[in-house]
């Protein structure tokens, strides 16, 4: 019989190692996008599609019963999908309007929503010892982005908006997240359908925006990315496999051991396994400053520890 401080360990676990992979995700779109100029909600589309065919292949040889959802459950996953596919469309429109590093910040903010959102929901009181964590958390976050002081936050109206939008979404595929598990759904059976439908909605929006939507393709033949290279294809395909897919699954397998509000904390780590991957990866050079960020998002990773 599992202990509950095994099952804590282990979600803890599940959580950092998704956290690792899903990292690789910024340093995949920063190569398709600007190496390659492509629509970043076209690469979304692609990479969300072929999340859900990799999935839905493999539980229909080994877990075909995991397939079949009751009428209930394909809500709630149809409502989740469309969520990812606002989060997704969303931070793209702050990434353009605010700078990827504000961008990130604000979609951070979904730590404290995501406290105060699983409170409303019935999850129980707020307790006061995440505050020091989530501090030092989004303190590190800010400053692995290069955020040097309040005047970076000087944003159009719309760039603030986007941003701290992105963040609500954020906080609320937590707390979907966290649902589906208490439903007893499975991990696999949960992403398959959700990045099935959220690639159905990134279609529709690419295909009608006009290119009125930052980051959405241009026109419909776009979609197929036409004289692309096999490599590009290949950038996808990995970009899906291995840091998406893998890294989500731990992640929302992670739910349903950890609440949405420790999970988030945790995830605050991303940013800074982006610097640190970005330095072999991309030749980057990380400043002082941002090593004293990444410090910070550690302390207030082991300090979580230590409390719960």
């Amino acid at each position: 019989m599992y202990n509950v401080k095994s099952i804590l360990n282990a979600g803890i676990a599940q959580v950092l190692a998704g956290s690792v992979l899903i990292s690789l995700v910024g340093i995949f779109l920063k190569i398709l996008v600007v190496d390659y100029a492509l629509p970043v909600l076209v690469v979304v589309f692609w990479r969300n599609l072929f999340v859900c065919i990799a999935l839905l292949a493999g539980l229909k040889i080994f877990k075909p019963k995991l397939i079949l959802v009751s009428r209930n459950n394909l809500f709630i996953l149809v409502f989740y999908g469309f969520l990812l596919a606002l989060m997704n469309g969303i931070w793209g429109g702050s990434v353009y309007f605010n700078g990827a590093g504000v961008a990130t910040v604000l979609i951070y903010l979904s730590v404290p929503l995501t406290v105060l959102g699983q409170w409303l929901l019935g999850g129980g009181k707020p307790s006061v010892r995440l505050i020091p964590s989530i501090v030092l958390c989004l303190v590190g976050c800010a400053v692995v982005c290069g955020i040097q002081g309040v005047s970076d936050f000087a944003l159009a109206p719309v760039g603030m908006f986007l941003g701290l939008l992105s963040g609500v979404f954020y906080a609320g595929y937590a707390l979907l997240g966290r649902e589906c598990a208490l439903r007893g759904l499975n991990a696999f059976t949960v992403l398959m359908y959700i990045f099935g439908f959220s690639s159905f909605f990134m279609l529709i929006i690419n295909i009608f925006s006009n290119g009125m939507v930052p980051g959405a393709a241009a026109s419909p033949a776009q979609m197929l990315l036409p004289g692309m290279p096999f490599k590009v294809w290949g950038l996808i395909l990995t970009l899906a496999m291995g840091p998406t897919m893998m890294g989500w699954l731990l992640i929302n397998m992670s739910l349903s051991k950890l609440t949405p509000s420790i999970a988030n904390i945790l995830l605050t780590t991303d940013p800074m396994v982006t610097a640190l991957v970005a330095i072999p990866v991309l030749n980057e050079i990380m400043t002082a400053m941002q090593w004293v960020g990444c410090f910070l998002i550690t302390g207030g990773v082991m300090l979580l520890g230590r409390r719960n």
